[in-house]
């Protein structure tokens, strides 16, 4: 069940309603049940929100060796190596190339090609589909305007 009071009951926990207007919805929420229950989540939520104080991470040798025995973490070290190494490798490989980094310019030229192409169809996807749309069908609407001109 929807009372349409949903977005006046937010303004008003929030206190952004003219006082008139909060007055309304005060009495409002007193008599629906639906409006009163979102209310009090609303403000259960707000009380957590406040409450919610985490302890940050504290950073230590022991620590350390104890996430270093968690499944994953040699993993996840593995991993941040090797990208370490491949970025390494792909600075070495554009320092004698100079600026062009280990990218070639046929590449570029076809990745042009390739993004010019798909700019072409979106544009014949957009404007020709719907003028052939609007032709086929600019019928069903003089019949529609017919049949209600009758009806009339």
């Amino acid at each position: 069940m929807n009372c349409g009071y949903k977005e006046k009951t937010i303004l008003y926990f929030y206190g952004e309603l003219p006082e008139w207007s909060a007055a309304e919805v005060k009495r409002h929420i007193d008599a629906c049940a639906l409006c009163a229950g979102e209310l009090a989540v609303l403000r259960e939520l707000t009380a957590r929100f406040k409450s919610f104080n985490p302890e940050p991470p504290l950073l230590s040798a022991s620590g350390l060796a104890a996430a270093a025995r968690e499944p994953g973490f040699w993993e996840t070290a593995l991993a941040g190596v090797f990208t370490g190494a491949f970025v390494l490798a792909f600075q070495l490989m554009g320092a004698h190339k100079g600026a062009q980094a280990a990218w070639n310019n046929d590449i570029d030229a076809n990745l042009d090609n390739i993004e010019y192409g798909i700019y072409s169809l979106e544009d014949d996807m957009l404007y020709s589909s719907s003028a052939d749309f609007d032709y086929r069908y600019a019928g069903i609407e003089t019949q529609r305007q017919r049949i209600v001109e009758k009806a009339t």
